[in-house]
C-alpha cells in the first residue's frame, strides 16, 4: 500500500511503499478513505513529542482519519467490518497512521478517539473535524464563557479557529474574530458578530473599542506572547486567556485577575460525540481549504500549499 511516514524521527515525511498492517488484539484495521491534516502531525515527525507516548518505526504519519473498517482483533466490541469510522488515531504504540490507504488502530485509542461516521457525512468532512474540532469545543469548555458574553478569537481562519467561531456563535456568544479583509466576510458568515481586520489598529485598542467592559475571554490560535500579552488587559476581571498554541508566557500564568492557560485537549471521545451531534444536525461543518491526493501530501505537510481563501483543514482524499 502507500503511505506517508519517515523511518526515524527528523526525517522528511514521503510517499513509501509499505505493508498492509493487520490488527492486533483490541485493534482494527480501516481502509483510510480520506484523512486531514494537523500541526501535531508534524511535531511528532520532528521528535518533539517523543516523550508523550511509545512509537514504532517505521513510522506512518497521520492523526485524524475517516474510513471502513475492513478486519478487527480479539476482543474488539465496539465495531464491526463495514463500519464507517472517524476520528484521532493516536493509539500506543503509535505505527500506522491515517495518511496511507489503510491504518490501524485501538478500537478505543489510548491517546485518541474513534467513532462511527454519522448517515450522510462525507469521509472528508469527517476526516476533517476530530483534532481542531475536538480542540475548539473543549477551549470553549474551557474558558466558560456565559450565553450572550463576548469571546475574541486571535486566528480564525486555520482549521481551530474556525470551528471556535462556529461553536461559539451556537451558543448564543457574541465572537469578535481577528481575520484578513480577503476573507471577512466569510469568517463573519461562520458566526462572527465583529470582525477585527489584521494591521487596521492595535488589537488591544479594538478589543477596549468593541467590548469597552471588557471581553469574557479570548482564545488565541496564533501562539504570539507578544500578541497575548499586549491583548490581557482587554479581558474582564474574572475572564479567561487560553492558547491552543503556547502562546500564554509565565508572567500571563501567573496573573491572578484573569485564568490564563495553555489549553491541551481532553475528554476525547466526549468531545468527538459532540462534534459528530454538531455536524449531524449542521450546527458546525468543516471549512476546508484544500482536497488533496496522498501523493501532495508531504507538500502539503511541508507548507507548499497556497490557499486563497481560508486555510482551514487540509484534506487528503485516499479513495
Amino acid at each position: 500500500m502507500r503511505a506517508i511516514g519517515i523511518e526515524h524521527f527528523g526525517d522528511t515525511p514521503a510517499l513509501k511503499e509499505a505493508p498492509v498492517p493487520e490488527p492486533g488484539g483490541g485493534e482494527v484495521q480501516v481502509a483510510v478513505e480520506a484523512a486531514s491534516t494537523n500541526p501535531l502531525d508534524l511535531a511528532i515527525a520532528s521528535g518533539a513529542l517523543a516523550s508523550l507516548g511509545e512509537y514504532r518505526f517505521p513510522l506512518t504519519l497521520g492523526m485524524d482519519g475517516a474510513g471502513t473498517v475492513t478486519a478487527i482483533g480479539d476482543g474488539v466490541t465496539e465495531f464491526g467490518v463495514g463500519d464507517r469510522v472517524f476520528g484521532q488515531f493516536w493509539g500506543r504504540p503509535l505505527r500506522s497512521g491515517t495518511f496511507a490507504e489503510v491504518a490501524v488502530v485501538q478500537a478505543v485509542p489510548a491517546f485518541g478517539a474513534l467513532a462511527r461516521v454519522p448517515d450522510g457525512l462525507p469521509s472528508g468532512a469527517a476526516a476533517a473535524l476530530p483534532t481542531a474540532g475536538m480542540t475548539a469545543l473543549g477551549a470553549i469548555d474551557a474558558m466558560r464563557v456565559p450565553e450572550g458574553g463576548t469571546l475574541a478569537i486571535l486566528g480564525t481562519t486555520g482549521g481551530v479557529g474556525t470551528f471556535a467561531v462556529q461553536a461559539a456563535a451556537a451558543r448564543g456568544v457574541h465572537v469578535i474574530a481577528t481575520a484578513s479583509a480577503q476573507v471577512a466576510e466569510a469568517v463573519r458568515d461562520l458566526g462572527a458578530t465583529e470582525i477585527v481586520e489584521r494591521g487596521a489598529e492595535p488589537l488591544d485598542r479594538a478589543l477596549r473599542r468593541l467590548a469597552p467592559d471588557g471581553v469574557d475571554a479570548i482564545l488565541d490560535t496564533i501562539g504570539d506572547r507578544s500578541l497575548t500579552s499586549s491583548v490581557a488587559g482587554a479581558v474582564r476581571d474574572g475572564g479567561a486567556l487560553l492558547s491552543i498554541a503556547f502562546g500564554v508566557d509565565e508572567k500571563l500564568l501567573a496573573d491572578e485577575r484573569i485564568r490564563a492557560a495553555d489549553y491541551r485537549l481532553d475528554r476525547k471521545p466526549e468531545r468527538l460525540a459532540e462534534l459528530a451531534r454538531l455536524a449531524t444536525a449542521g450546527t458546525i461543518r468543516p471549512v476546508i481549504g484544500a482536497t488533496l491526493s496522498l501523493e501532495e501530501a508531504p507538500r502539503a505537510l511541508a507548507g507548499g500549499i497556497e490557499f486563497t481563501g481560508m486555510r482551514g483543514k487540509t484534506v487528503l482524499q485516499v479513495r
